[in-house]
């Protein structure tokens, strides 16, 4: 007995589809997505790379028949068999999968797929067709896009590949070379308008580049597109510190004619002193604490009469001399007092006396009798 039930005994090489190795367990889904009714031809794709890799593409093909139940090759089979099934209707939808629980192959699951959802529909072929010629990028990446447009190029591609293969002429080179373009023109076309440089170039390439070479192409612009904004920023915050022709600090230009009008657009350092008035000389521009009638004038004050400035051009005698911190911005010494100064950004000391001179004739005119 001993004897007889070693002889019986069946071990199949590695190299055969009967071989089961010790990973290969029922209930394990071979997709990472079961399928459902959609996509038929990408499920289909992923689970013929899956079989074939476990070597055990012979079950769906019919390469590998069922044995005779007198072969000793027959319980082997049945098991491998039944294994093929079990990752099979795993990896369909609970529904799809109790429509064929039933069968008794392996081979005939995959022949009642193919032909419930691998049959050329031509209202899925144009419904497809109909989806690849809405599809722009619109908020896409240029990576999403690509897929995007992958997929639908990859479906119609299974879908028709029965007609594909039957073309054995020469030209099948040149139609394999022309489809290639159409997906080129496809992909640029969907593209938003900021590509359009980089898309006219590539058009204009002879010969017309490659669809994965126009893909790294864009993608790399995509990638320069993101670093260029902060450079663009920079350089638009830069651009407002930028000094004037011929790299010349600003200056007001003093014109003695036009000085009133000149004067009463840039400076004034004090609008609220514009509201003073005089209770002792009766008139406006200045207090009764800081009135030369009824204090005096300084030792150094020219009696002259001159234009009038306009009243609301006072000068601020309480700035402190710390405030001024540019090179360029000279303190002079306040109408009327000896201990404070004044000082106007971007005017230089010339400037400043001209200006001081202007106001303490114009003052006195005021101060008058």
């Amino acid at each position: 007995m001993t004897g007889s039930s070693t002889s019986s005994a069946y071990t199949p090489e590695p190299s055969s589809p009967l071989y089961l190795q010790s990973s290969d367990v029922p209930g394990v889904s071979l997709v990472p997505v079961h399928f459902s009714g959609n996509g038929f031809g990408g499920w289909k794709c992923s689970m013929i790379v899956s079989l074939s890799a476990r070597n055990k593409i012979a079950y769906i093909d019919g390469s590998c028949p069922k044995p005779t139940a007198t072969s000793p090759d027959y319980k082997q089979w049945d098991c491998c068999n039944n294994m093929v099934i079990s990752w099979i209707t795993s990896s369909l939808s609970s529904e799809i999968a109790e429509s064929v629980q039933y069968s008794e192959t392996a081979e005939s699951i995959w022949k009642q797929l193919n032909n419930r959802y691998g049959t050329i529909n031509g209202t899925k072929v144009f419904e497809l067709k109909g989806e690849l010629a809405s599809t722009y990028q619109g908020s896409l990446d240029i990576a999403s896009y690509f897929t995007k447009l992958k997929r639908i190029w990859d479906e119609l591609g299974v879908m028709c590949s029965s007609h594909a293969n039957t073309c054995i002429c020469a030209a099948k080179e040149g139609l394999q070379k022309e489809k290639e373009e159409d997906k080129v023109h496809q992909f640029l076309m969907g593209l938003n308008e900021v590509y359009v440089g980089v898309r006219s170039n590539m058009i204009m390439m002879q010969p017309l580049p490659s669809l994965d070479n126009v893909y790294n192409i864009l993608l790399q612009d995509e990638k320069q597109r993101q670093v260029n904004p902060a450079t663009q920023s920079a350089t638009e915050s830069a651009s407002f510190n930028v000094n004037p022709p011929n790299n010349k600090p600003f200056q007001p230009q003093i014109n003695v004619q036009g000085y009133q009008r000149q004067f009463n657009q840039r400076v004034s350092f004090d609008q609220s002193k514009s509201n003073l008035f005089c209770k002792y000389c009766k008139k406006s521009g200045h207090s009764i604490d800081k009135c030369f009638k009824l204090h005096g004038f300084p030792p150094n004050f020219k009696f002259a009469k001159g234009k009038k400035v306009a009243a609301n051009v006072v000068m601020d005698s309480d700035f402190s001399t710390s405030e001024c911190s540019s090179p360029n911005q000279a303190l002079v010494p306040a109408v009327g007092s000896n201990e404070h100064s004044s000082w106007v950004p971007g005017l230089t000391k010339q400037q400043y006396s001209q200006l001081i001179s202007l106001l303490q004739q114009s003052h006195i005119s005021d101060s008058g009798p």
